[in-house]
């Protein structure tokens, strides 16, 4: 509501093709700047990317100043793609926690068929690496009656997504790298709320390269520079 109300996000403008059609084409730099530092916000890197991508396409003042925002709004949007994942992930584990404190008096039934019970009762196969990964753990531990399903895990990779000991490395490297990026995260937010926009801004825009070739424009202080720019922006909207 501060800083993309309603008015300033229609002028914003939006991308015509590709998975983001229809955003701000603001948000897409975003977007790509933050999948390609793992939510990790560096100034210079940051300075960098927005003047190599106006090499080809030069950004609007608006757009230049809505920057601080898209990064905002991307990161949040991360962090809640991840909280969703690590939430499930833990679902998933406590899930193979019940499913094996409830094994021994049904193993008389084939591994099979108490996996395909497992898998039903998760809802969702994007989260058989946690439960598995839990399983293998628990099951090693258990009495011998588990050794027929540990080695059906073993034996029946395909149909899971790999071998037991592949998911259990991709499963704890995926757990590493989320770790990861949640604190860059939580850390980048509070240095976009740290950091010098206006600096920012005046360091990348092309309009105010363009004034400062006047000596007289360079002496003026911000607020007198930026009626200037809002000036200019008033008459490239006719």
């Amino acid at each position: 509501r501060e800083h993309l109300p309603a008015g300033y996000y229609r002028l914003l403008p939006k991308l015509a093709d590709g998975p983001l059609r229809g955003y701000p084409r603001v948000y897409g730099l975003a977007w790509a700047i933050v999948a390609h530092t793992d939510s990790r916000f560096d100034p210079d890197w940051l300075v960098r990317f927005v003047r190599a991508y106006q090499r080809v396409q030069p950004l609007t003042i608006g757009e230049l100043w809505a920057v601080p925002i898209s990064l905002r709004i991307v990161m949040v949007e991360n962090l809640r793609r991840l909280a969703v994942r690590i939430v499930g992930a833990q679902m998933a584990r406590q899930g193979a926690d019940k499913f094996v404190d409830e094994l021994l008096p049904d193993m008389g039934t084939r591994p099979a068929d108490l996996i395909e019970r497992a898998m039903r009762s998760l809802g969702s196969v994007s989260l058989w690496p946690a439960f598995a990964v839990q399983l293998v753990q628990r099951l090693r531990y258990r009495a011998a009656g588990t050794t027929a399903l540990l080695e059906w895990l073993h034996r029946e990779p395909a149909a899971h997504g790999g071998s037991t000991d592949e998911i259990v490395q991709a499963q704890h490297a995926g757990e590493a790298a989320a770790n990861l990026t949640v604190r860059n995260l939580i850390t980048s937010m509070r240095a976009i709320a740290a950091f010098d926009w206006r600096g920012f801004f005046e360091e990348v825009s092309l309009v105010d390269a363009a004034l400062r070739q006047d000596p007289d424009f360079v002496a003026m202080d911000f607020r007198t520079r930026d009626l200037y720019r809002h000036a200019i922006e008033d008459l490239a909207r006719g």
